[in-house]
């Protein structure tokens, strides 16, 4: 799937220009990507849209929750020196990314294309605790294969890339609509709700 997801997005990436919205350089696609119907990407679209439905039931228990969930996504591309300014993703409830492939590091660069959230809490920085837990940031090397969903109200960016080959990803938000006797996996637009919680699986290993 990943071979055929990353031919699929180099071969857009040439077909326009990046939409631009966090990304520092590089290349954003257009917001349809779940659209397309190469069978690459519904793939990923089920295992997101099962990702997610598991990220709800872990943080609001079994069966909290049904109706209709709701997936927007869009491929980046990153080359050297392109990244990620901080930002969070408003009007949804969970967010992501899916690493078709982390590209390459190199020597003496560990912080290179890396994931990083920052610590919501005011004046955690501040305090002093055994091991000091507080205030550091989280962070994620890219890995193909590798799927991250976070709380939308959380502020991340991707560090500079240093590598020779493209790190290439997919990221999306989902919004959830209750009751309406939708299609529990339904892929359309609705209104945001809130939670908190990360979890990450790695393919086939849910």
């Amino acid at each position: 799937m990943n071979h055929e997801l990353q031919a699929f997005i180099l071969a857009e990436e040439g077909r326009y220009g990046s939409l631009g919205r966090s990304n520092i350089g590089g290349w954003h696609s257009q917001t349809d990507f779940l659209d397309r119907s190469e069978p690459a990407v519904e793939a990923l679209s089920n295992w997101i849209t099962w990702a997610v439905r598991q990220m709800i039931e872990a943080a609001a228990g079994p069966r909290s929750f049904e109706g209709a969930l709701s997936s927007t996504a869009w491929a980046t591309i990153c080359r050297t020196n392109a990244y990620h300014a901080p930002h969070s993703h408003p009007d949804s409830a969970w967010s992501g990314v899916y690493y078709v492939h982390g590209g390459s590091q190199e020597p003496g660069r560990p912080l290179s294309g890396v994931l990083e959230f920052l610590d919501p809490r005011a004046g955690v920085e501040a305090v002093t605790a055994p091991g000091d837990p507080y205030g550091e940031p989280f962070r994620i090397q890219p890995e193909d294969g590798l799927l991250v969903i976070f709380p939308s109200w959380l502020y991340h960016w991707v560090h500079p890339y240093a590598g020779r080959t493209p790190r290439i990803a997919v990221s999306f938000n989902a919004t959830l609509r209750a009751g309406h006797g939708g299609d529990s996996n339904s892929l359309s637009k609705a209104p945001p709700m809130y939670d908190q919680t990360i979890i990450f699986a790695k393919e086939g290993q849910p």
